[in-house]
């Protein structure tokens, strides 16, 4: 279950991983909020912690989420794992890497436990960057941390993100 959102979130997120054996695998994904994913979805986030929504996920059709876990689909396909129950098992495969992603606003409660799984998962990723917006589509700006609006728990963003080049950007790696 999510909530339509008041403004449409886009990210892209820009990859290159690196295998024991084979090519790296590059490229961008990109993804619009409120799209539905389909395929596997290893990531999941977390639910609303508290009021209206308490225990629901809300987030799932987030861009963040969805292209994380388009990521971790071509991982598995690359590696010729036909089920992600096995991910786990075969990330050792995963020799560096570096991704960025930008979105229009920071990753909310649940795509940060998702980015914060995924680094868990591929701990040979040398460098993973969020970027986002410092000022909205009207050209107001945007904190660092922003609280959820609506009947939302939580905030966006991330407290310690610096300035660099007009937006927010916070190094998790």
């Amino acid at each position: 279950m999510t909530t339509a959102a008041a403004y449409l979130n886009q990210a892209t997120l820009k990859f290159r991983l690196s295998f024991t054996v084979g090519p790296d695998l590059e490229g961008t994904l990109q993804r619009t909020s409120g799209t539905s994913m389909v395929g596997s979805t290893y990531y999941h986030g977390q639910p609303e912690p508290k009021g209206p929504h308490a225990r629901k996920f809300m987030h799932s059709n987030d861009p963040e989420r969805q292209t994380i876990n388009l990521l971790a689909n071509m991982v598995l396909e690359r590696l010729g794992c036909a089920d992600d129950q096995y991910l786990a098992q075969i990330l050792a495969q995963v020799t560096g890497g570096s991704i960025q992603l930008t979105t229009d606003k920071g990753p909310c409660h649940s795509c940060r436990a998702i980015l914060k799984e995924f680094l868990l998962n591929f701990p040979m990723i040398g460098s993973f960057v969020v970027i986002y917006r410092k000022k909205d589509g009207r050209g107001r700006p945007i904190q660092a941390l922003e609280r959820a609006g609506g009947d939302l728990c939580g905030s966006y963003g991330y407290e310690d993100a610096v300035e660099v080049n007009g937006s927010w950007s916070k190094t998790l790696r």
